[in-house]
């Protein structure tokens, strides 16, 4: 059975316009998120009843934006924010989060989608996921044929 995504919500952004203000689309990204990071603490912590939140872990490769606890309960949280469009993790971001769901069966996890323009958001949490996760796969053989046909070209 196939879910439905969560319905968009609205969030009040007034008090986060000067940020909004300087952001473009052609910002890198890494540079857009961090500005976005203000704005997501506020709609997981006034909006979703989050209890505590905090940065996820700085390593390499930033495995998830935000660790906090809603309800006693643990949770990584993947942040995606644009000015007019919600956006998705990427296929190794996926990945990660599907390899930690996996070791640490008790972790919860959630993906916050921000549009900043029309001060709506959208929110999956743990199993609504299922839909990102199991998005059309990209198929793989026609990469080893073209690898296979170079390596033989030589």
């Amino acid at each position: 059975m196939q879910r439905k995504k969560p319905a968009p919500k609205e969030f009040n952004a007034r008090k986060h316009q000067k940020s909004i203000d300087g952001l473009s689309e052609i910002m890198k990204e890494q540079d857009f998120e961090k500005a976005c990071e203000p704005i997501a603490e506020d709609i997981l912590l006034n909006y979703e009843g989050f209890d505590t939140i905090e940065p996820g872990p700085k390593l390499k490769g930033r495995p998830f934006d935000f660790f906090g606890f809603k309800n006693g309960k643990p949770y990584m949280i993947e942040m995606k924010g644009s000015l007019k469009s919600f956006n998705v993790p990427g296929e190794v971001q996926k990945r990660r989060l599907q390899e930690i769901m996996e070791q640490l069966p008790d972790i919860n996890v959630a993906l916050l989608q921000i549009k900043l323009r029309k001060e709506q958001y959208r929110i999956f949490y743990n199993k609504e996921m299922d839909i990102l996760f199991q998005g059309r796969q990209v198929p793989i053989q026609p990469i080893i044929d073209w690898l296979c046909d170079r390596i033989a070209a030589q």
